[in-house]
């Protein structure tokens, strides 16, 4: 999909990104089951650290450019109950990805054990399932509200905001 206003596009460019780390994760708690994976496979480092890099510096990131730049901005032209709405899913989904970074960072520095692989899974399957269905509402309704309602020029000082915040 592609958009119009630069900043949908951006917003949609890191969501691709977003459901790239999801994917990963997913495949790496199909492929080791019941088993914790070997955290010194390079394969399995390489998807912890993504994982963690992605949360830390590009999840929290999006969320707050929206929350302070866009949903506001939504909420001057009358439509705050989207904002409000994505914002509650950015919070319970804030909580759940800090479990996976902490999960994560303490496998990378000593592997899994059965009782934290079971954590990692649980709360790994969790944000997947939680980012997924958002990302699809605001691929559905945020972006496309997006295009109608920016002009060119704050669409492009948005896009500058956003970009410096990556």
């Amino acid at each position: 999909m592609s958009f119009t206003r630069r900043t949908a596009q951006l917003l949609h460019e890191d969501h691709r990104a977003t459901l790239t780390m999801v994917e990963a994760l997913e495949g790496l708690i199909v492929e080791a089951k019941r088993t914790p994976p070997d955290t010194g496979n390079p394969h399995v480092q390489n998807i912890l650290k993504q994982t963690i890099a992605n949360i830390s510096q590009e999840i929290g990131g999006h969320f707050s450019f929206e929350e302070d730049q866009l949903f506001t901005r939504l909420a001057e032209f009358g439509d705050e109950a989207i904002g409000e709405h994505l914002r509650e899913e950015h919070q319970a989904m804030l909580a759940i990805a800090q479990q996976v970074v902490d999960l994560a960072s303490t496998a990378l520095a000593t592997g899994f054990d059965n009782q934290n692989w079971l954590l990692f899974k649980t709360f790994a399957g969790e944000l997947s399932e939680r980012m997924f269905t958002h990302i699809q509402k605001e691929e559905m309704a945020l972006l496309p509200m997006l295009e109608e309602l920016l002009d060119p020029e704050t669409d492009m000082e948005l896009a500058e905001l956003f970009s410096q915040g990556q």
